[in-house]
């Protein structure tokens, strides 16, 4: 056992290093216990005193990835996420499919009028009791951040929205909210003034019930991004092109054609996609 070794998160804190709370996190992504105890005197003889967690991380991902491709591509989603940009936009395109796996009807990148002004709305999506305004706030390094002020200026332009609306009859059932989605984390002044003005904000594990890390494992729904078979070009290239999730690869393994890639690579990847798309939304998916 590694005792009383210090290791940095992202954020900067420091906290002692937790054999079991590793051991839960790739039991949680599906390794098996053997997998996993072959996994830890590998990353207990690496260990150091101020050692990044994104450094154990990588270490223990390049292990299991050499184990399993797929349970490896489920273990580094936080990751993939953060791979999606550098642009906001196919983050945008992933949680307008996550409203939809979640029964909504959506449009995405609208235009909508405001009492006062109109307003670039990144997701807009309705069923028939709710109407929602969805902005997206993408960060693709780890540690970001949204402060108060971006949940100040949302619920301004939601509440402007919100009165063109209530004036609509065919709204006339349905309750309004205002979205805030990242995928980090939220101060604790932006958390409490989501709760006090009625804003629904969603983090990475925020809120705790209904975190994006939960809704994404509930809904078995994964980015390109989580590919292992691909390299960090091929993967962009799918994006650039419209193909953001795994899902869309099932439906039209054609897409694939797009990339410089032998049968033989292609029918790997293939068989990869097709195992993410079809993984069981029973685990929790590691902070």
């Amino acid at each position: 056992m590694a005792n009383h070794i210090s290791v940095r998160k992202s954020s900067g804190e420091t906290q002692e290093f937790s054999e079991e709370k590793l051991w839960q996190s790739l039991l949680n992504s599906g390794a098996s216990e053997d997998i996993i105890r072959s996994i830890l005197p590998e990353i207990r003889k690496s260990l150091y005193e101020g050692i990044p967690t994104k450094t154990i991380y990588r270490k223990a991902f390049a292990m299991l990835r050499r184990r399993m491709n797929a349970l490896a591509a489920r273990y580094s989603l936080k990751n993939a996420i953060m791979e999606l940009g550098p642009t906001g936009y196919p983050f945008e395109k992933f949680i307008g499919e996550l409203m939809k796996r979640m029964g909504y009807e959506v449009m995405t990148g609208q235009i909508l009028p405001g009492k006062c002004v109109s307003h670039e709305v990144d997701v807009v999506a309705w069923n028939g009791k709710s109407k929602n305004m969805i902005e997206c706030k993408f960060h693709n390094t780890a540690g970001k951040v949204c402060s108060v002020q971006v949940p100040l200026y949302i619920q301004s332009r939601f509440l402007d929205i919100k009165a063109v609306w209530e004036s609509q009859p065919e709204n006339n059932s349905r309750s309004f909210q205002g979205w805030v989605v990242t995928n980090t984390r939220f101060s604790d002044d932006a958390a409490d003034f989501g709760k006090c003005a009625g804003l629904h904000l969603v983090g990475w594990d925020y809120p705790r019930r209904g975190s994006l890390k939960e809704l994404i494992q509930q809904n078995g729904l994964y980015p390109v991004t989580a590919i292992t078979g691909l390299n960090k070009k091929q993967k962009q290239l799918l994006i650039e092109n419209g193909t953001v999730l795994c899902a869309d690869l099932c439906k039209k393994p054609g897409l694939l054609d797009m990339l410089p890639l032998s049968q033989n690579s292609k029918k790997k990847i293939l068989s990869e996609v097709r195992t993410l798309c079809s993984l069981a939304a029973t685990t929790v998916i590691p902070d």
